[in-house]
């Protein structure tokens, strides 16, 4: 890899480290004042919904500053909610609409992250080492997974209680998210200083390449949103609340993901690739419908390990073939402008997403709104490989090759 692959993928493991340990636990830490689903879920709308605005403002800072200033604004943002979150600490109780206060910091930090990450991803790969790039950033990222709940294990145990463990990990996220910083000051990325419009990138009716890119964008954010939201907490909930135990849980977990990610990086090559993503599709899908059916421990494992098996077979095709279509577009125009376009489209299938559970909740009766808005979001990871395989079968001409481009991956 080049330095600045390196670069990138140390930050990436770095931020999932810090993540894992934050981000769930900034949910865990919340919902155990509010009490409430439809308040997180609320929470991560406001959130996920502030990504546009600050993927736009980043990407024109970016386009005259570079992006590792705006990869440090995000962390240095993100580092100020989490300030935040310990200061406010009880009064969430007395006033749950602080939660909002935190969405906006979280949502502004993470956008500007994300905008910074994600760009940096598309310009430091190439076609031809994009694959073995991605995979060396999911190995990064399970290693941070695997080391991060044990870690928050430890320190939720050594705590008088559960609150005073939540504590002490975001002090030490916080730590990790100065020494990224540090870290992104060293990551020198050529990029385009061609100007670029996001609006226009977002018009998609004469694109038949753009079209399917950014539907089927839209329909993995719908899943996805299930992620960002219900999942950790109903496995929580599976734990009684016992947060040493929900550590453990993803820490196995991590160890499931890491296993699936070494074994389909030998497994998965350009023939059976649709067969792996069909496959995954199924078993994403299945996880959290089981997981809301069955909302006992027995839900919580299934759901972990089989979304840990199932995460590669369905993730990583997807990711690469956004980033390689993307790519079609290099030589004639700055592509971050279609990197902002994808993720306003896949922060639209979240916030859509999890608007469903809340427009669920407001309409059907307590015992059914959780698993009829669950079993709704996770549908879609079948209908997105189906109508990628629509497309494979050639239901459009291309002047090239196929635009879902299922060559992913050659066996190692």
């Amino acid at each position: 890899m080049t330095k600045n692959e390196k670069l990138i993928c140390l930050i990436s493991g770095l931020w999932t480290l810090g993540n894992t340990m934050s981000a769930v636990f900034v949910n865990v830490y919340l919902y155990a004042y509010t009490g409430s689903l439809v308040v997180m879920t609320i929470y991560c709308m406001i959130r996920i919904g502030l990504f546009p605005v600050f993927f736009s403002i980043g990407g024109k800072w970016a386009q005259r500053k570079g992006f590792s200033q705006t990869l440090i604004m995000g962390l240095i943002i993100t580092m100020i909610s989490l300030i935040y979150v310990l200061a406010a600490n009880t009064s969430f109780e007395t006033n749950p609409n602080l939660v909002y206060v935190v969405a906006a910091l979280v949502g502004s930090g993470e956008g500007l992250f994300w905008l910074s990450v994600n760009s940096l991803n598309q310009i430091v790969s190439t076609e031809n080492t994009r694959a073995r790039y991605i995979s060396n950033l999911g190995i990064f990222n399970n290693i941070a997974n695997l080391i991060a709940p044990l870690f928050a294990t430890v320190l939720i145990d050594l705590a008088p209680n559960d609150i005073e463990g939540y504590i002490n990990i975001f002090k030490i996220v916080i730590v990790v998210y100065g020494f990224m910083s540090f870290a992104a000051f060293k990551v020198k990325a050529n990029h385009s200083t061609k100007s670029f419009s996001i609006l226009k990138n977002m018009r998609i009716r004469k694109d038949k390449r753009w079209r399917y890119c950014m539907t089927s964008t839209f329909l993995y954010g719908m899943r996805d949103s299930l992620i960002l939201t219900l999942t950790g907490l109903l496995v929580y909930n599976a734990t009684g609340g016992k947060g040493s135990l929900y550590s453990q849980l993803l820490t196995v977990f991590a160890i499931a993901s890491i296993g699936a990610y070494y074994i389909l990086a030998k497994k998965m090559n350009k023939g059976n690739l649709y067969l792996f993503y069909k496959i995954g599709a199924y078993l994403i899908a299945s996880s959290t419908i089981i997981l809301v059916i069955f909302p006992t421990m027995f839900g919580a494992i299934y759901y972990g390990i089989v979304n840990a098996i199932a995460t590669p077979m369905y993730a990583n095709p997807y990711q690469v073939i956004m980033m390689n279509n993307i790519q079609k577009y290099e030589k004639k125009e700055n592509i971050v402008g279609r990197v902002i376009a994808k993720e306003i489209y896949l922060s639209a299938g979240r916030c859509f997403g999890m608007f469903c559970i809340v427009m669920c909740s407001m309409i059907l009766p307590n015992e059914l709104y959780l698993p009829v808005s669950v079993i709704f979001c996770s549908l879609f990871p079948i209908i997105l490989v189906y109508y990628a395989k629509r497309y494979e079968q050639g239901n459009y001409d291309f002047d090239d090759e196929s635009i879902t481009e299922f060559n992913y991956i050659e066996s190692n």
